[in-house]
C-alpha cells in the first residue's frame, strides 16, 4: 500500500519522514519539498499552514459598489479561495494523489490543524483519487517513538473538529468583512483626523478592546480616596519586618484619631508581644501546563510579550524538544511514560540532582488538573537539554525551555512547607499585628524556584519584647486597578472565553498592530483611535462589545466539534442573531454622525501614543506617490515603513532594527525627496544619534553600496538643525 502523509509544516514532515525510514527529496523549489521513504513507499508533503482562506466574492470586493449587509444575507458573498502562495502546494498534492492508497492527515493535532488538513488539503487529494481511504495521524509531538506508534495506529478522521474550525474562519469572516465595512463608512470623517483609511472589527478583537477601554476608563475616572496607617519597624535579632496598627487604613472622618494615636506612641522603643502563633501551610506542587497556563508562567517570569513567548513554544516543538504547545489539556493519561520522560535528565547538570531523587524516591506520579480535552497531553519537554546547546534558536529559547522543564520536574516534587507566625503585639496599649512567612521545606520549589512568592528570614520568637526602630504616620491614597500587561490580559481573555489557546497572543497583536492599543512601560494602553471607536459603538452595538456574544459562538462551535450541532444549523443561528445586531448599528448611522462632528481628538502626542499621527511620514510614498507611509515597530522584529495606498505595488521600505526611530516631519531627502529620520541609540551609556533617508537606504540595501543612505556619507548634503541642507564649499 502507497502512502500519503500530509503534514502542517516543513520541519514536522522532515521529523516524520526520518522516523519513518530512509528518506529521499523527491521534489523541492522555493516554496515545497516533497519527501519519500524509501523503504516504506510513504510520500510525505508538507503545507505552509492554511493553503486556502475566506474572501469576498468578485461582486464584494468592492467597498463602494457593494452592501456590506449582503455579506450576512447571501452565502455567495464569500468564498473559499487558495492563499497567493498555495498553488506549489495544491500542485503536489494533486501529483501524488493517484498513486497512492492511504492518505494519512498528519497536520497539527487540534481544530486549525484537523481544518487544514481535512477540509483546505484534503479536497484536492480527492479530486484526483475519490477512492481514497483516509485516517489521522494524531501527533502530540515529533518524537520518533511516538511518531512510529502513531503511524502504525492511525485513527478516523475528527471530521466534526474540522467543521468547527470551518464555521469559526465563516462567522468571522462574515463579522469582519461586514462590520469593517459599514464601521469604517459611518466613522470615514474621523478616521481620516487619524490618518486611517479603514478599521477593523472582530468579534474578539474588538470585545477584548472594550475590555482594555473598560479597564483604561475606570482608571482614568477613579478618584483616589485619603487614608492613613500607622505601621511600625520592629528589629528582633537583627532580622527587620513590620508590625501594623489594628485600625488600619484610616479614613478621612478617622484622620483625628490616627494622628492622637501616632504622638501617643511615636517615640515608644519597645513591643511587648502579647500573642504568638504559628502554624504550617502545605504547599502542593503545580499542576501540569496547557497552553494558557504556560504563556501566562512565561510571560510573567520573562517579561515577554504572548505571542513571543507562544512561538518559542512552536519552535522548541518543531525542533522535537518539547510536545505540541497547544493543548487545553492539563491532566495526564493513566498511561503515558513519565519514568523515561524523568530518566533523561539524569546526566543534566542542572536537573540532575532533581531526577535521581524523584526516581529514587518512586515519585513518579504527576499531579492532575482540571481538564482533559482529549486532545494533547499537558506541555512536556522530551529532550534533555543544557541550557547552552547550540539546538536553542537564542537565549529566550533557552529561558524557556528551563521554565517548562523546571515545571515539568517539579509536578513530581515533594510538597513545600511554609510556617507562618502571627504575631500581636501591644505598644503603649496600641495593638498591632504583623504575620511573617518563612520556608521550612523547599519541596518542589527548589526545582522551580520561580514559582516561590517572597519570604521572611527564618524567626524564632523566644523574646516578649521587640525592639522598636520607628513608628511612621504614614498618608497614602487609594489606587484603581492596574493597566492590562500581557499576562493579565491571558488572564482576562481566559475568564471571559475569548479566542482560543492559540489566537489568544495573535489577538493582541492584532490590536497592537492596528494602532489600537500599544504598549508602553510593559502595559498595554488604548489609543485615542480605539478609545473613539469603543466610544461610538458602546451606544448602539453593547451586546456586540460584551463578551457574551462571543461566549455564545463558542459555546456553538463546541458544540459542533461534539456532534451535538451540524456547521450549517450554528450558521442558520448566527446569520440571524448577527443581522439584528447589524441592522441596529446602520439604523443608528445617523446619531453616530452627529456625535462625530462634536467629537475632538485630544491626545495625540509622541509621549501618549506613537501609534496616533507622528508615525505617518510627511512625505508620500517614493513608490507609488500617491499616499504617505506608515512606521510600523513590532516588539522584537524588524522594523518597517508600510504605504497607506493599498494599491501600491512596492509598499514596503526596511529600516534599521536598532535603535529609536523618529521622523522627521519638516525634513527631506535632496536626493529623493522622502522624509529624512533620526534615529537614537546608545553606546557606552551615552544617548547618540544619527540621521538616515530610508528610501536611499533600501536602495542601497538592494545594490550592495555599503553606507547608502546614511545622511553622514552623502557628499553632497548634510543635516543642519534636523534640516536637508546643501554642503557649503
Amino acid at each position: 500500500m502507497k502512502t500519503l502523509i500530509i503534514a502542517e509544516k516543513n520541519k514536522a514532515a522532515e521529523a516524520i519522514a526520518e522516523a519513518l525510514g530512509s528518506v529521499k527529496i523527491i521534489e523541492s523549489n522555493k516554496t515545497v519539498k516533497v519527501y519519500k521513504v524509501l523503504l516504506k513507499n510513504i510520500i510525505i508533503i508538507p503545507l505552509r499552514g492554511h493553503i486556502l482562506e475566506y474572501k469576498n466574492s468578485e461582486k464584494y470586493k468592492s467597498w463602494k459598489n457593494s452592501n456590506p449587509r449582503e455579506i450576512i444575507t447571501n452565502k455567495y458573498a464569500i468564498e473559499k479561495a487558495p492563499k497567493s502562495y498555495a498553488f506549489p502546494f495544491i500542485k503536489v498534492l494533486k501529483k501524488y494523489a493517484p498513486q497512492c492508497d492511504l492518505c494519512l492527515i498528519g497536520t497539527d493535532a487540534d481544530i486549525e490543524g484537523c481544518n487544514i488538513g481535512l477540509l483546505d488539503a484534503l479536497p484536492f487529494v480527492k479530486q484526483e483519487n475519490n477512492t481514497i481511504n483516509v485516517k489521522q495521524l494524531w501527533l502530540s509531538s515529533l518524537d520518533k517513538k511516538e511518531i512510529l506508534d502513531k503511524y502504525n495506529n492511525p485513527i478516523a478522521p475528527k471530521y466534526t473538529w474540522a467543521e468547527s474550525g470551518e464555521s469559526r474562519a465563516i462567522i468571522d469572516a462574515i463579522i469582519g468583512f461586514s462590520s469593517s465595512r459599514q464601521v469604517t463608512f459611518i466613522l470615514k470623517p474621523l478616521l481620516e483626523k487619524f490618518n486611517h483609511k479603514f478599521t477593523s472589527i472582530g468579534r474578539v478583537q474588538t470585545c477584548l478592546l472594550y475590555l482594555i477601554y473598560l479597564r483604561d476608563k475606570e482608571i482614568k475616572d477613579f478618584i483616589p480616596e485619603p487614608f492613613l496607617t500607622i505601621e511600625a519597624n520592629l528589629n528582633y535579632e537583627n532580622n527587620k519586618f513590620k508590625a501594623f496598627h489594628q485600625l488600619n487604613p484610616f479614613n478621612k472622618d478617622q484622620f483625628l484619631n490616627a494622628e492622637m494615636i501616632y504622638n501617643k506612641i511615636k517615640d515608644e522603643k519597645t513591643a511587648k508581644v502579647i500573642d504568638n502563633s504559628s502554624k504550617q501551610i502545605f504547599l502542593n506542587p503545580p499542576s501540569p501546563l496547557n497552553t494558557s497556563k504556560a504563556l501566562i508562567l512565561i510571560t510573567k517570569t520573562l517579561h515577554i510579550s504572548a505571542n513571543l513567548a507562544l512561538k518559542i513554544m512552536n519552535d522548541l516543538y518543531l525542533d522535537k524538544i518539547i510536545t505540541y504547545p497547544r493543548t487545553d489539556s492539563d491532566i495526564y493519561k493513566t498511561n503515558f511514560d513519565h519514568k523515561s520522560h524523568i530518566l533523561k535528565f539524569n546526566n543534566h547538570s542542572l536537573y540532575a540532582l532533581f531526577s535521581k531523587k524523584l526516581i529514587a524516591n518512586q515519585l513518579i506520579y504527576p499531579t492532575k488538573g482540571k481538564k482533559d480535552a482529549g486532545d494533547h497531553p499537558p506541555i512536556t519537554p522530551i529532550e534533555s537539554l543544557e541550557l547552552e546547546n547550540n539546538k536553542f534558536k537564542t537565549k529566550l529559547h533557552s529561558k524557556v525551555y528551563n521554565i517548562l522543564a523546571r515545571h515539568y520536574l517539579a509536578l513530581f516534587g515533594e510538597r513545600a512547607i511554609e510556617s507562618r507566625v502571627y504575631l500581636k503585639l501591644s505598644i503603649k496599649e496600641e495593638i498591632f499585628n504583623s504575620q511573617l512567612a518563612t520556608l521550612l521545606t523547599e519541596g518542589f520549589l527548589e526545582i522551580a524556584p520561580f514559582l516561590k512568592r517572597k519570604y521572611d528570614s527564618l524567626i524564632r520568637i523566644t523574646h516578649d519584647i521587640f525592639p522598636v526602630d520607628k513608628i511612621t504616620l504614614n498618608k497614602k491614597e487609594t489606587k484603581p486597578n492596574p493597566e492590562y500587561n500581557d499576562t493579565t490580559l491571558l488572564k482576562l481573555m481566559e475568564k471571559n472565553n475569548l479566542g482560543t489557546k492559540s489566537t489568544r497572543p495573535i489577538i493582541i497583536h492584532i490590536l497592537e498592530k492596528r494602532a489600537l492599543i500599544h504598549y508602553f512601560k510593559k502595559k498595554y494602553k488604548i489609543t485615542e483611535l480605539g478609545i473613539f471607536i469603543i466610544k461610538m459603538l458602546e451606544k448602539i452595538w453593547l451586546p456586540f462589545l460584551k463578551p457574551e456574544f462571543t461566549r455564545m459562538i463558542e459555546q456553538l462551535l463546541e458544540e459542533i466539534k461534539i456532534g451535538k450541532k451540524q456547521k450549517e444549523e450554528v450558521l442558520e443561528i448566527f446569520k440571524k442573531l448577527f443581522l439584528e445586531l447589524f441592522d441596529k448599528l446602520k439604523n443608528n448611522q445617523e446619531k453616530i454622525l452627529t456625535d462625530i462632528s462634536n467629537y475632538k481628538i485630544t491626545n495625540i502626542s509622541e509621549k501618549n501614543s506613537r501609534s496616533s499621527l507622528e508615525n505617518i511620514t510627511s512625505c508620500k510614498c517614493p513608490f507609488c506617490n500617491q499616499n504617505h507611509m506608515k512606521l510600523i515597530e513590532p516588539r522584537n522584529k524588524r522594523k518597517f515603513l508600510i504605504c497607506l495606498n493599498d494599491n501600491c505595488k512596492e509598499k514596503y521600505l526596511s529600516l534599521p532594527n536598532k535603535g529609536s526611530i523618529y521622523i522627521l516631519k519638516n525634513s527631506s531627502c535632496k536626493l529623493c525627496g522622502f522624509n529624512i529620520f533620526r534615529i537614537n541609540y546608545r553606546k557606552n551609556n551615552k544617548l547618540l544619534h544619527y540621521y538616515l533617508c530610508p528610501y536611499c537606504w533600501n536602495i542601497g540595501l538592494k545594490s550592495k553600496i555599503s553606507g547608502k543612505g546614511f545622511c553622514s556619507n552623502c557628499e553632497t548634503y548634510k543635516i543642519e538643525k534636523n534640516m536637508c541642507v546643501e554642503k557649503k564649499l
